[in-house]
């Protein structure tokens, strides 16, 4: 029995040193890669989404990652969503270190871990980068396997694929493990990280080392982390001839017509609805809205204005308005937090809300559940449309997301899933505006209108604490309002 452990180990090892056909490997690859892939345990917890005053229950969850530089890991942002406590867990080793979560940026889809044991700041260095890998490259996927022994699969690029997020490589893989942050390598320096697998037609995908290599110089840099900007800006492709005809586009002319600009984004006060873009950061646009990668072949266009580039950037473009070509420039503009009309989702923090006459009010976000009733088509309209106004009218959507019910809300039963318009005739634009617009009742009553209706709510403004107290005894609801800025 020993002696099969033993054999097994001895294969998995010399396993390892042998490079894949076609690729060079150092010689010390092997300690290299013990010193530099992890394995991340995530014990998170979330708060429920109907029940916004209490946490749900602890989960575990495991991925991968890879040290990148002095006490930093590189892993996947899905990785440590709601993490409460993150471990790490070595090369041949069962002990658990602990970890804190960094950085995290949802939209490129990579976070960042840090530690200060003074064992895996000896034990765990960073791997090098390693330069783009393009259509046919072979390379390697490693990664910690069972009893965290390494494991090695093959790899190769069959196709590329941008958006404003970053660059993704769809590859042929041996490896049939869920895509949870395993490392791409060629000739010993990272390529990507693996994001997703299709075990069955062997295929999997990876964020290209392009992606990492602006994301960890975003994060190390001097000053605040920007992020990634985005294109401001609709476009509409120009594939049939009446359309180029519109837009007065020549024979040897080829771009995408700008159709919509918000307020305050990329683009805004330079370019003009019904400008043509023709070229962008170097790059001609073909009708179709991509140009050609040096590298990866043709790609969207939108990788240019945000995948490519940081805010704060200026990028330069070639324009065609009113049948003249004319050379502009603009900066690239990020959104904050605080900026966004429909934030991003809870996580692990706690969301805001409020429980008032049984309405159980909570704020629109990127993640929310949203049903298919009237009041859900509205707020996919508002979630769809979050950039339109513009700056400094942006509206926050506060809606109600559920009804507990009682006696004094008997009839309300539409309000399911409704944004709220005004409380009190006090326009409700944040969270904020809530408490406000309650402090001021329409004489004897608090009156809550509705964008999807109407009818309204009305609740006696001299029984709404009785109220509100009852139901919080009935339900179980251990706080009635959460909201920036209240103690924990």
């Amino acid at each position: 029995m020993h002696r099969t452990v033993l054999r097994a180990a001895l294969v998995a090892a010399c396993f390892l040193l042998v490079p894949a056909a076609g690729h060079a490997a150092d010689d010390d690859l092997a300690p290299k890669l013990r010193g530099a892939l992890v394995r991340l345990r995530v014990t998170g917890q979330s708060y429920e989404t109907s029940a916004p005053w209490k946490l749900g229950r602890a989960y575990t969850r495991a991925g991968r990652g890879v040290v990148v530089g002095k006490g930093q890991i590189l892993c996947k942002s899905n990785v440590v969503a709601n993490q409460r406590m993150i471990e790490v867990e070595l090369a041949n080793s069962a002990r658990r270190y602990p970890a804190k979560l960094l950085h995290v940026d949802r939209k490129v889809g990579l976070a960042i871990v840090g530690f200060d044991d003074k064992h895996l700041v000896e034990t765990l260095k960073p791997l090098p980068l390693g330069e783009p890998v393009k259509l046919d490259d072979e390379f390697d996927i490693y990664q910690l396997g069972r009893d965290n022994i390494p494991e090695r699969y093959d790899a190769r690029v069959i196709r590329a694929s941008a958006s404003s997020s970053g660059l993704d490589l769809l590859l042929k893989t041996t490896c049939s493990d869920s895509g949870d942050g395993q490392v791409a390598l060629k000739d010993g320096k990272v390529v990507g990280l693996l994001t997703s697998t299709y075990g069955s037609r062997q295929q999997g995908t990876i964020l290209s080392i392009e992606s990492l290599r602006q994301y960890l110089e975003d994060f190390n840099a001097e000053g605040p982390y920007l992020g990634k900007p985005g294109p401001g800006f609709w476009t509409q492709q120009l594939l049939r001839q009446d359309l180029r005809t519109y837009f007065g586009l020549a024979e040897n002319q080829h771009g995408i017509a700008v159709t919509r600009i918000v307020p305050g984004r990329t683009g805004h006060g330079v370019l003009e609805e019904g400008d043509v873009l023709l070229g962008l950061d170097g790059f001609d646009i073909d009708d179709e809205g991509k140009f050609v990668h040096d590298v990866h072949g043709r790609l969207s266009s939108s990788y240019l204005l945000g995948g490519r580039r940081k805010a704060g950037e200026i990028v330069k473009a070639k324009i065609l308005r009113k049948g003249v070509e004319t050379d502009v420039e603009f900066e690239l503009k990020g959104q904050k937090p605080d900026e966004k009309r429909v934030p991003e989702g809870w996580g692990a923090e706690r969301p805001q809300f409020m429980v008032v006459g049984g309405m159980v009010l909570l704020e629109l976000t990127s993640s929310s559940s949203i049903s298919r009733s009237a009041g859900g088509v509205l707020l996919r309209r508002f979630r769809e449309r979050a950039n339109w106004d513009p700056p400094g009218k942006r509206r926050r959507v506060i809606y109600v997301d559920r009804l507990l019910q009682d006696k004094a809300n008997k009839g309300f039963e539409d309000v399911y899933h409704q944004p709220i318009k005004t409380i009190n005739g006090i326009e409700i634009l944040d969270f904020k505006s809530v408490p406000k617009a309650l402090e001021t009742p329409e004489g004897a009553y608090h009156v809550f209108r509705f964008d999807g209706l109407t009818t309204d709510v009305v609740i006696p403004a001299d029984e709404l604490d009785a109220i509100n107290k009852r139901i919080a005894e009935k339900y179980k609801v251990t706080r009635l309002r959460y909201l920036r800025g209240d103690e924990d």
